[in-house]
């Protein structure tokens, strides 16, 4: 009797660890593009309820890899990955109720979608509520709003919120205008390479005091500084 409590004990602690091994070995297979091999060990992780697994199964389904291409299967992964808090999953579920792929399009849910995965950092999700309120497209116009969402991505450095957050800045679209910050977010952006960015820096600087421009480039220059430990 005590030799079979002693191994169920055994195999309870060694199952977590084994699925571990397994859904590891699936990413690594997806990641190298051995697809065959990431499916056959993913699929059975995304059956059992693994969020990560029913994503990438699902990404899958969406670019027709190891899988017949279907845009309803790859819905179907997301959505289960996307209900469990998964935030990968919810901004591309929200992709596909965006632009009507496998499903009857949605403004209202795709927004649903991207807030859920904004709130939890994603910064595309982020950037693509920026470009939502900005335009009023899928929800109702809310420069103030935009702004807020444009700020949380170019914060953690997505390239295309720093070039929109640069543009409401200079055009007091949702903030009082401000030159200086506009400068800063355009420098930013140009330094990843927006060449958008880079045309609006030529365009802005014949318009700001020259107090506005070394204002701004103190404050680049403070950003460059190595931080003292």
């Amino acid at each position: 009797m005590f030799y079979l409590v002693a191994l169920i004990g055994t195999l309870s602690l060694l199952a977590p660890t084994t699925v571990w091994a397994d859904m590891e070995a699936g990413e690594a297979a997806y990641v190298r593009a051995d697809y065959e091999t990431a499916l056959q060990e993913l699929q059975p992780q995304a059956m059992e309820g693994n969020a990560r697994a029913q994503f990438i199964l699902g990404r899958m389904y969406a670019n027709g890899t190891a899988v017949s291409q279907s845009d309803t299967e790859a819905i179907r992964w997301y959505e289960l990955a996307a209900q469990q808090g998964f935030y990968l999953a919810q901004d591309s579920l929200a992709s596909m109720y965006f632009y009507g792929y496998g499903i009857e399009q949605s403004y209202k849910e795709a927004v649903h979608w991207w807030h859920k995965a904004a709130e939890q950092g994603h910064s595309g999700a982020q950037a693509r509520l920026g470009y939502i309120y900005r335009s009023g497209k899928a929800a109702e116009k809310d420069e103030t709003e935009s702004v807020k969402w444009f700020r949380m991505a170019a914060m953690q450095g997505h390239m295309d919120a720093q070039q929109n957050l640069g543009l409401m800045y200079a055009s007091g679209q949702g903030v009082p205008q401000d030159y200086v910050s506009a400068y800063v977010w355009w420098f930013r952006a140009r330094k990843q390479g927006s060449k958008t960015a880079e045309r609006n820096l030529t365009i802005l600087q014949p318009l700001m005091s020259q107090e506005e421009v070394s204002k701004a480039r103190q404050k680049i220059s403070e950003e460059q500084q190595p931080t003292v430990k």
